[in-house]
């Protein structure tokens, strides 16, 4: 409430600034490819362009994450795929958690990647626009939270050719390729290949006398192939074509929270192969635009990990001592007994492996209607469909199935209306309202070593989902504007999987959760200086929380899942963007995101949780960035200095282990003559160990419950050559 207050004086403040200017509003000409209608002064939305992408090694949008204000993301995958906005979101879909609904959409070149977001490389990028708060007036329940959207760049009517090549650490090596090619006058064509592969950071002793190096390791292919059909001036047809494979091990976690050394004995995947497509066509007829959006992908993926982070030998040395081989059937009394220091009738050796395909298309229509007085009127239709297979293995539900295979087939529709008004010639109010229905089937089957199989389907149909939005954009003056808006979001309601005996069927399915969100925002620019300002408040009813709990802690698999609903929960805080010329040679940028949040009390398995923040929710994100032209002594010679700080979060809901508050350090200097540019960079030069996920469980045969985290990449130092002709 403090902050709004601020915000409020600030406003009265302001005005004394500058006279106010009677001329029309001026947009400058940045786009919004994302939501409908947008503007490039809506201090809720983050544009990242292709300029950052080229900064300090930046490959994948895992890299620009630390410097964006209140977006994070839980590590537990290779890459990133799970995100939080303003410290909401999702923090893993294993194989029985429920159903592949999300809180974060993530959208690449208008094909839906939520959940499965370790799409993001950067490579031929245009621009990434990160929508903050509830999207759920134009992206329905999976925006909860947010949305990512990204957009490649379009096929150019001349020719260009960009290669440019890295060498960096862990024998990393990148090649990327781009080249845009008119076939005809009114087709375009436009050809991307991205490759990255290394080895990863961890060194795997599993075997004493032979060391492996890239039991971690990435490679990495993207194809994208993308058209441009005009056959006239009032219409275009984009087609855009992707084939990614991305064959990534998967090997992080250690016994002894050491972070680099692993012991595994089996080696883990996350692997994604990918084949999409996206068709956007638009016609223009006199006061009409109508736009159609298909999109499909299909995906399959491979996610497995050695579930005792460990080997035989390593659990049979002190103070362990797991020694099957000495078995002695008369002790098992004493082994069940006691947790460990006894010969047990069993290896301590787990595994975990869920292949995963999921499969989803999408249909939009809309139509865009200028009306008299700039009256905007937009409507549309939007449909999908996603099924999605697990088949996972292991010790799940608690060990009462050792195999399962789910299907989920998710049906989606929707209609929506914006009207978009000027209330004077310096203020736009637009309202949105949408209304969505959905429904979720599932068919489970699991059996328990191949052993009577068992069959559970059930479906839901959520009907009254809707959600709209209130925004006001007042352009004060030609250098300042306020944003003001009010949104509604929802998250469908979902199915628990679990068949552990125990389940309390009353809780089979969980509630619809709903949201209202409140911003409050600021743009000021001139010549010199750039700033924005946004406070937001966003308080939720039926908070849907994913929970787990380990059944036996002599097997570290041995976790059930569901989600429980609890009261309430709130979130609220202050992000603020500086960029300051400081003259024609140095710019500097700063951001400062601060966050709080809140989950009421709820109880699972007859303990009480919540009454806290919530996790990966860091309460403090400060960015520096320093820009420094040396072509006044050196022709085409350029500095960049990026400085990230992120305060400390809890790692889950249900414990409280929190992690350190940490710093990163990013440079390059960048030199280019013709068509040539040379990049000596380094990423977190300052070699910072800081955990990206953490879990609190009984891992070691003792049976002691301990916490235990996994790391972010360490130093990475690396070169890059970039080649372009014709643009």
């Amino acid at each position: 409430m403090k902050l709004y207050l601020i915000i409020i004086l600030l406003s009265f403040i302001f005005p004394n600034i500058e006279e106010p200017d009677t001329s029309t509003i001026i947009i400058d000409d940045i786009n919004i490819y994302g939501g409908l209608n947008e503007l490039s002064t809506s201090t809720n939305i983050d544009i990242i362009n292709s300029k950052r992408f080229r900064l300090n090694g930046n490959n994948n949008f895992q890299d620009l994450i630390p410097s964006i204000g209140n977006l994070h993301y839980a590590g537990g995958t290779s890459r990133s795929r799970y995100f939080q906005i303003r410290g909401l979101g999702e923090l893993s879909q294993f194989s029985g958690e429920g159903a592949p609904h999300f809180y974060v959409g993530y959208i690449l070149d208008n094909i839906d990647f939520s959940g499965i977001g370790m799409v993001g490389i950067l490579t031929d990028i245009k621009q990434i626009e990160i929508f903050k708060g509830p999207q759920s007036s134009v992206y329905g329940p999976n925006a909860m939270a947010g949305l990512i959207n990204i957009v490649s760049n379009d096929p150019l009517i001349n020719k260009s050719f960009n290669l440019n090549t890295s060498l960096y650490s862990n024998n990393g090596h990148t090649l990327n390729i781009s080249s845009s090619v008119p076939l005809t006058n009114k087709l375009l064509s436009r050809f991307t290949i991205s490759t990255n592969k290394n080895n990863g950071f961890i060194i795997n002793k599993s075997d004493p006398n032979n060391y492996n190096f890239d039991t971690n390791a990435k490679d990495e292919l993207l194809l994208r192939t993308k058209f441009i059909y005009s056959p006239n001036l009032n219409s275009s047809i984009i087609l855009t074509l992707y084939s990614i494979n991305l064959n990534n091990k998967y090997d992080v976690w250690t016994p002894d929270n050491n972070g680099f050394i692993t012991f595994t004995n089996y080696q883990g995947y996350d692997t994604q192969k990918t084949k999409a497509l996206s068709i956007k066509s638009k016609s223009s007829l006199k006061d009409l635009v109508l736009t159609s959006i298909t999109s499909y992908s299909d995906n399959l993926i491979r996610y497995s990990y050695d579930g005792d982070w460990a080997n035989s030998s390593y659990w049979e040395q002190e103070p362990y001592n797991w020694y099957v081989e000495n078995l002695d059937y008369f002790s098992m009394d004493a082994c069940n007994q006691t947790v460990g220091y006894y010969p047990c009738y069993y290896d301590y050796d787990f595994t975990d492996e869920t292949n995963r395909n999921r499969s989803t298309f999408s249909q939009e229509f809309k139509i865009k209607t200028s009306l008299k007085n700039n009256i905007i009127l937009t409507s549309g239709f939007y449909y999908s469909k996603i099924k999605e297979t697990d088949t996972r293995n292991g010790w799940l539900f608690a060990g009462y199935a050792t195999k399962i295979r789910s299907i989920f087939d998710i049906l989606n529709y929707a209609t929506y209306l914006q009207l978009t008004y000027p209330i004077t010639k310096k203020i736009l109010l637009s309202s949105t309202i949408r209304l969505d229905v959905n429904n979720t089937t599932q068919d489970l089957r699991y059996s328990y070593y191949d052993i009577l199989p068992n069959t559970y389907l059930n479906d839901i149909k959520d009907k009254d989902l809707i959600g709209g939005s209130v925004k006001i954009n007042h352009h004060y003056t030609k250098s300042l504007t306020f944003n003001y808006s009010l949104s509604r979001g929802y998250k469908t309601s979902g199915i628990n999987q679990t068949q552990y005996p125990g389940f309390n069927e009353d809780l089979r399915i969980y509630n619809t959760e709903y949201c209202n969100n409140i911003d409050f925002g600021m743009t000021y620019n001139n010549n010199r200086y750039n700033i924005k300002l946004s406070t937001f408040y966003m308080h939720r009813d039926n908070p849907q929380l994913r929970l787990s709990h380990q059944y036996n802690l002599l097997d570290p698999t041995s976790f059930d899942y569901a989600t429980y609903n609890a009261d309430f929960a709130f979130h609220y805080g202050l992000e603020t963007y500086v960029t300051i010329k400081i003259s024609d040679f140095l710019v500097l940028s700063q951001s400062i995101s601060l966050l709080n949040t809140y989950v009421s009390k709820f109880e699972y398995l007859s303990t009480t949780y919540g009454n806290r923040e919530l996790s990966h929710a860091p309460n403090k994100q400060y960015s520096f960035g320093l820009m420094y032209d040396f072509s006044k002594y050196i022709n085409g010679l350029k500095l960049n200095i990026e400085a990230n700080y992120i305060g400390n979060f809890y790692f889950e809901e249900q414990n409280n282990a929190k992690s350190n508050p940490y710093k990163l350090f990013d440079v390059s200097l960048k030199y280019k003559f013709q068509n040539i540019q040379i990049s000596l960079w380094g990423k977190n030069i300052n070699n910072e160990k800081y955990a990206i996920r953490s879990y609190t469980f009984g891992l070691e045969p003792t049976g002691l419950i301990k916490n235990y985290k996994s790391f972010g990449d360490p130093r990475t130092l690396g070169v890059t050559l970039a080649f372009n002709l014709f643009n």
